[in-house]
This record gives C-alpha cells, structure tokens and sequence, in this order.
C-alpha cells in the first residue's frame, strides 16, 4: 500500500463515483418547512438506472436538535442540520459535516465507506480536475445532466425536474447551452484537426439521488 514515503501515487476518490445527500434536494421529495419532520425514500440513479436507495427522516421540529437520519443497507448515520436567518424571510437550512463540523449542502459517502461527509473530509475530487482541456467542457456538460438526474449524452439535452423553480431550470439550462455550445466547437476543432474519434474524448459519466 502506498504512503507519503512509497513514491507511490494514490489517486483521490472521485465526487462522481460517490453517493450525494444534497439537503436542497431531500428537501423538495418532502416537501417540508420549519417546524415539520418527513421520512421517504432516496434512490441513486445512473443512466435512469437506480443503482443504490435509503431511507431518510428529516426532522425540522426544533431548531437545537433539527436533524437528517439515513439508513441504508450497512449505514444508519445522524447528521446534525443547522439554519441560517435570510434576508428576505426564513431560514435557509444546512448539514453540518460529521468530520470537519463545517456547515454544507452536501454530503458524500465515497465508494467502500462507512458515513456520509463533505467533500473536504473525503478528500474527493471531481472528474473533470484530471481531464485535459479538451476533454472538460464535455464532462462539464455531463455534470450539468447529472445534477438534475437527466440521462447523459451529446444532444440528449436538458430537463426540468419535478418540484424545480422555473427560474431555477433557468439558470441551469442557460449554463448548459453554453457548455452545449462549447462541446460542439470542440468538436468541429477535432474533426478539422483530423485528430480521430470524437467519442474517444467523451468521459464516462455517473449518477446523482432522485
């Protein structure tokens, strides 16, 4: 096994091979407000496949002891939640980081884990941090895909998930048109270039929870 002193590189964890607890999200399949507690399912799905489920309690009754509770098949894990006063009204909710106490939206549980916690305490990285340039604007327009649970693809486009803002859906697809655009200049450059395949640049793609 390789450490500090092997000479050995040990590659980092990647967000994308993770399961994702976005609080936001879990959030929305309630719905639920200040003062409330819901319990549901969440499924993690790849390609529209469910790959992976668990079941949560979001608890919101008191603000000292506002909790989410997770348990899947090997893992049954409290994470504290916090809330922060708006501007505009309300309280804008948090998880707190079970390692590092920092307050995030969300939490990961890497591949062969034990506990969901941030991406800082994991140590994770994001896919598109050891691509080449060429290949970013592609897993850049994956991502897009992947965090409203769409199927991933060149011209499979951009949906609107159920529950989501229309202003929100907004922002996303006015992003991922950018992306979409700048995929396909990178396309055009490749084919001029008389580089080979453009699919051989296209990187593999993962899952986020529905």
């Amino acid at each position: 096994m390789g450490d500090n002193h092997s000479g050995r590189h040990v590659s980092k964890a990647l967000v994308e091979d993770s399961l994702m607890l976005d609080l936001a999200w879990i959030m929305r399949l309630g719905p639920i407000g200040d003062g409330q507690a819901v319990s549901g399912e969440i499924k993690w799905r790849v390609d529209g496949t469910a790959l992976h489920s668990a079941r949560f309690r979001l608890d919101l009754r008191k603000l000292e002891s506002a909790r989410l509770t997770i348990w899947t098949e090997t893992i049954s894990q409290a994470v504290m939640l916090t809330a922060v006063p708006q501007n505009f009204g309300g309280r804008r909710w948090w998880m707190r980081c079970p390692v590092t106490g920092e307050r995030v939206r969300c939490l990961y549980l890497a591949p062969g884990g034990t506990r969901f916690a941030s991406r800082k305490a994991l140590g994770l990285s994001y896919r598109v941090e050891r691509l080449t340039r060429f290949d970013r604007p592609f897993e850049k327009l994956f991502r897009a895909q992947r965090r409203l649970g769409d199927v991933q693809g060149l011209g499979v486009g951009l949906k609107r998930p159920k529950g989501m803002w229309n202003r929100t859906y907004a922002r996303h697809a006015s992003r991922f048109d950018a992306l979409d655009v700048a995929c396909a200049e990178k396309i055009v450059a490749l084919i001029q270039s008389g580089q080979g395949d453009p699919a051989a640049f296209f990187p593999t793609t993962g899952g986020r929870p529905s």
